[in-house]
């Protein structure tokens, strides 16, 4: 006999790809670190912007890029747990975690998963370890640097880019802080 599907809001690929990122993360940084709600929409920016074809738009917002889709999708999945919240106080940070009906959606998407698990486990690897704040940094300076590409229809001068990000931080960050970031990300070809 089929049973069922248990997944009554979040059977999709957004939230497939999402679990898959929950699932990295648990292996890679385990119980280290908080997996909130910043740091989760930071992480699967980068794996879309890596090549992911994760199914939501970024658009620049307070904490840097931003998704309602990937807020959709986390609320979808808390719903039919395929992820819990394991924070002492939800009201004040979310701490996501792998829930009791993950192995369904990651089974059920294994085949659309599985080609791009490499680039999920890079960008948990290289940025999972990184606090909310540093996430928002370098994930704002990497979409402001592609916008104005985009629109200008060549690469922007570091100048430009950091003339942008002061404009729309107002000096939230260190000099010291945005210029090392930005020389990361060019450093690892991501800009």
């Amino acid at each position: 006999m089929i049973q069922p599907s248990r997944l009554v809001y979040s059977n999709n690929p957004c939230a497939a790809f999402m679990a898959a990122i929950v699932r990295s993360y648990e292996q890679q940084v385990g119980g280290r670190h908080y997996l909130g709600r910043t740091a989760v929409q930071k992480l699967v920016y980068f794996a879309k912007a890596l090549g992911v074809p994760i199914p939501c738009s970024f658009e620049i917002y307070t904490y840097g890029p931003y998704s309602d889709a990937v807020t959709f999708s986390v609320d979808s999945m808390l719903a039919d747990d395929v992820l819990k919240d394991t924070s002492n106080d939800p009201q004040t940070y979310s701490n996501y975690r792998l829930g009791e009906n993950a192995d369904e959606i990651l089974g059920s998407y294994q085949s659309l998963i599985e080609p791009y698990r490499q680039v999920i486990d890079g960008v948990v690897q290289s940025l999972g370890n990184f606090k909310p704040q540093e996430l928002e940094l370098v994930a704002t300076l990497h979409f402001i640097h592609h916008r104005l590409k985009q629109i200008w229809r060549r690469d922007p001068s570091k100048g430009q880019v950091l003339e942008e990000f002061r404009r729309v931080k107002r000096g939230k960050f260190r000099e010291s802080e945005i210029d090392a970031f930005y020389n990361a990300l060019r450093d690892a070809k991501l800009i």
